[in-house]
Formats: structure tokens, C-alpha cells, sequence
């Protein structure tokens, strides 16, 4: 394929009728996508947009927010989805920094573009239900022109700690790369009804969209009131008869905990990706669900989704480090150390990954970009800031973020090593452990937030207790309190910022144990 526009003509030509995207009682079969998409290329080249200007999508999650992307990759443009219902403070120095030649934007997004305006001048494309006198995408048929393998595709916004934006730009190649890749690898044929979870914000959403269209099998978008509904997600598996289902463990533990993985006749394959998946979770999945394989994406936004990939068989015990697995297609996994060395197998080390996924650099901030892509022996590599090891069956385990070590009472700690021994204890099912700054101690305090098994909170000296049968007394959390549902953010990864404001929000602390 010359660039991802290729892949709905080349199926639009094999299959005009077949069904690429639904949602709810809307579908447009390839066919329609083609003809429909070709429409919004020749608006947007009316409106100026050439080769690698940004298109900012502010268009809910629709068939038209996907008719929407192949517009703007049909124009040789770069689409820059944001959150729709996002706050105007947030995605104003999204919209500043990657200095759109138009917006495509909902009627839902109508109180966004005064921020829009201040932020870039850039015209406005209406779609859905348009405001009265608003412009609509149209038009006859117009020469479009060819895409190249090396265009941007898409450029994406990390949420990084400072506040700051980071934008992640992603070429055609490696999507094409991946997505080809990936659907071989996991099977997946124009016979499938895969899902579409994730936001278009979230890089995930690469692996739904495109590994649907590289096989011409039909996208079914997880309609946004059911996001983080367990029942009705179970429901939406089972009614719009999915045979692979990809989330990611936040959303994937809750269903497991309310009992409703189950009656999935036609499921064949589940992919979760963006956080560690608990262990008695996901045994909870495989054992609802046997002979279903059960795939690992792990990756960061630089590397296209994923870099490691890792397929399980068999449920794991509630003990069992899960894998992130081997190298993806075009990829390539190296553990180094702060010299950049590489560490003997069985030892920690930092993962960094090289190959065909690879970001060039983030947008427009060159200083970033030489801190994050190291050239050693002559490979470009990115550093993810991962911790992990190689286990003796050539498989990568992860072992937390550098940037989640802690000092606490004079011992360096890796929180997310807690959170995954606190994730296993009896009657939990999901935990995230943090440190609060907390005057008067030597370092922070370490807290955990959970959530019961059975709604009522636990007692927290029974969880110190067995937590102590695996982890030392310096690393035991002090503070304890359960909730109805982690914070996460709108990627569906916990939010730890969040979890953080809960305890030093809580007026009075649980019981210390």
C-alpha cells in the first residue's frame, strides 16, 4: 500500500458492500467510505490543506469521526484528534502548538471555537448536524493526490507531567508497518467485527482502526455512553457479536469484578494494551473464556502503539508476572543501563525500542527529541523510561516506570512494584499505590487506593499482613482506602495525580494498621 487512504480503495474495489465502520444503528460500508471521504479530501483542499497540514478532528465518536480521518489522509493532510468534551483551557495549547489549516469540528464542539480561533487561524469544516449557515464538506469529484509512504499521518499529545503538551507525529510507514504486521500476526480477516473502544486521542485507537481496515474487516465503535459501563460493555460484546474485543485493564478489571464476562459466543480474540493488567483479572477472563487467546500491546505513543507483544494460552496464577513479550514486526528491543550498556538478562534495565515504529522526534521541539532518541552504534533508539527484565523463556517483563521510583523513609522504592503485589491480594480487585508528601517523615508516605471485591472497604491491617509475605516492612503503604473505581484518565489509564488529591483530600485518614 502507496500510503493508509490505499486501504479503503483497495477495498472499496474488493468489496464495495462489505461493512467497514459501525455505530449503533449507523454503518458505512467501504464503498461508502471511499466515495464519502473523497468528498471531505476535495473540501479540504479547497480550503488549502497541501501536503503535512494538520486537520484538528473535534467530531465525537461516529462513523463520521472515521470518515473524517481518510478525508484528511486522502488530502496528504495530518489529523490531530482531540477530546471533544474536553475542557477549552486544555485543548487550546493542543490547537496553538500544531497550527491547524482547519478544523473539522461537530455542533457538539460549537462552544470550543472561540478557544479554536484564539488559539490558530483556521477555517472550519462543519460535519454532522451543522449549526444554521454553517459550510458543509461536499463537492463533486476532484483529482486527489497520491500519498507517499514518508507523509505524517497523525500527530498526537501526550499527557506529560508538566503540564506541557508534547506532540507525537507518526508517518504512514509506520502504521502501515504495524497495523500489517499485527493483523497477520493475530489473524485478524474481513470476516471479523473487531472493536472500536479507544479514543482517536488514544494511540490504541491506531491498533482498532487500522488493523480493521489492513484486513477489510468491520469496526464496530463503542457508542461513548458505554464506555466505562460494565454491563452495558458486556452487552455491546455480545449484541454487535464481536470476534475480538481490545480494551484496556482498567475498563477490563471493573467488568471482571461485576461477573459479566461471560456468553461471548463468537469472541475470538482479546487485546488490551496502556496498563498492567492485573493477574487475578485476567485470569478471570481466561477462565471465562477458554481456548481465547489473550494478547499484550505494550508500547509507548513514540513506537506506534506497540513494540513488544505477547499472546497467553494459559490463565496465569494470581501470582504470575504477565509478559510484555517479544519484539513486534519491525521492531526491535534492547534493556540498557544509565551508560547505555546492555544489562545481562535477569537484570533491570531500562527498555529501549528501535525500528520501523519509530516517531521522528516530537513536534517542533527539537531538545526533546535529542533527550528522549539516542543513537547507539549507529541505531536510532527511544528511550521509554520502562523498567524491565528478560526472563529465561525470552520474554520481556515489565517492572514499572524510572519515574515511579520514589525515596520513602531513606529506601528507594518502585511504587508500581507495590501496586502489583497490593493488585493480587485477597478481595482486591485493582489497587494503585502512590506517595504523598507527608512533613515530618523521611521522604513521602506510601498509600494505597483500592477496590473491594465486595463494595465494603477491607480491613487495612489484614492487607498489610499479607501484603508483608511478599514485600519488605519499608515498602508496606501506611494509609489504605478503598473506592467504588480508580481514577483514570481519558486514556483508561489510572490516573495516579488523581489518586494522589483523593488522600490529601480525605479528611480523615483509614486506619493505619
Amino acid at each position: 500500500m502507496q500510503s493508509l487512504a490505499s486501504l479503503v480503495r483497495h477495498h472499496a474495489r474488493r468489496a464495495p458492500d462489505a461493512v467497514a465502520v459501525v455505530h449503533g444503528a449507523d454503518r458505512l460500508t467501504y464503498g461508502e467510505l471511499d466515495e464519502q471521504s473523497d468528498q471531505l479530501a476535495g473540501a479540504l483542499l479547497a480550503a488549502g490543506v497541501g501536503p503535512g497540514d494538520r486537520v484538528v478532528l473535534l467530531v465525537p465518536r461516529s462513523t463520521g469521526l472515521i470518515r473524517s480521518v481518510f478525508g484528511v489522509l486522502k488530502s496528504r493532510g495530518v489529523y490531530v484528534p482531540l477530546e471533544i468534551d474536553a475542557p477549552a483551557a486544555r485543548l487550546a495549547p493542543r490547537i496553538a502548538a500544531a497550527e491547524p489549516r482547519v478544523v473539522i469540528a461537530h455542533p457538539r464542539a460549537a462552544h470550543l471555537l472561540g478557544a479554536v480561533r484564539a488559539a490558530a487561524p483556521a477555517a472550519v469544516l462543519w460535519t454532522g448536524d451543522s449549526p444554521p449557515g454553517a459550510a458543509r464538506p461536499g463537492g463533486g469529484p476532484v483529482p486527489l493526490p497520491e500519498g507517499r509512504r514518508d507523509d505524517l499521518a497523525y500527530l498526537l499529545f501526550t499527557s506529560g507531567s508538566t503540564g506541557v503538551p508534547k506532540g507525537v507525529p507518526i508517518t504512514h510507514d509506520s502504521v502501515l508497518t504495524f497495523a500489517t504486521w499485527v493483523a497477520g500476526e493475530l489473524g485478524i480477516g474481513p470476516d471479523d467485527r473487531v472493536s472500536g473502544h479507544s479514543a482517536l486521542s488514544f494511540d490504541f485507537s491506531v491498533f482498532d482502526l487500522y488493523g480493521a481496515m489492513v484486513a477489510g474487516a468491520a469496526l464496530h465503535l463503542v457508542p461513548e455512553h458505554l464506555n466505562l459501563v460494565p454491563d452495558l460493555l458486556a452487552g455491546f460484546i455480545r449484541e454487535s457479536r464481536l470476534t475480538q474485543w481490545s480494551s484496556v485493564p482498567s475498563v477490563m478489571t471493573a467488568m471482571a469484578g461485576r461477573g459479566v464476562v461471560r456468553d461471548f459466543p463468537d469472541l475470538r480474540r482479546v487485546v488490551w494494551s496502556g496498563d498492567v493488567f492485573p493477574a487475578p483479572a485476567l485470569r478471570h477472563w481466561m477462565l471465562a473464556l477458554p481456548g481465547v487467546p489473550f494478547t499484550n500491546l505494550f508500547g509507548p505513543t513514540e513506537t506506534t502503539v506497540a513494540s513488544c507483544i505477547a499472546t497467553l494460552s494459559v490463565p496465569p496464577g494470581a501470582a504470575d508476572p504477565i509478559p510484555i513479550g517479544r519484539a513486534v514486526g519491525g521492531d526491535r528491543v534492547a534493556l540498557l543501563d544509565d551508560d547505555l550498556r546492555p544489562v545481562p538478562a535477569g537484570t533491570i534495565g531500562e527498555l529501549y525500542f528501535a525500528g520501523a515504529g519509530l516517531s521522528p522526534g516530537y513536534w517542533r521541539d527539537p531538545g526533546a527529541t535529542e533527550r528522549a532518541f539516542r543513537v547507539v552504534d549507529g541505531i536510532r533508539w527511544y528511550r521509554t523510561g520502562d523498567l524491565a527484565t528478560l526472563g529465561p523463556d525470552g520474554l520481556y517483563y515489565f517492572h514499572g516506570r524510572r519515574d515511579r521510583q520514589v525515596k520513602s523513609r531513606g529506601y528507594r522504592i518502585e511504587l508500581d512494584e507495590i501496586t502489583a503485589a497490593a493488585g493480587r491480594l485477597t478481595g482486591v480487585v485493582a489497587a494503585a499505590v502512590v506517595a504523598v508528601d507527608a512533613p515530618g517523615l523521611a521522604g513521602r508516605e506510601l498509600c494505597a487506593a483500592y477496590v473491594p471485591a465486595g463494595g465494603a472497604a477491607l480491613d487495612p491491617a489484614r492487607l498489610r499482613a499479607e501484603l508483608s509475605a511478599t514485600l519488605p516492612t519499608y515498602m508496606l503503604p501506611t494509609r489504605w482506602l478503598a473506592l467504588d473505581r480508580l481514577p483514570v484518565n481519558t486514556n483508561g489509564k489510572i490516573d495516579h495525580g488523581a489518586v494522589v488529591r483523593v488522600f490529601e483530600d480525605v479528611a480523615a485518614a483509614p486506619s493505619h494498621g
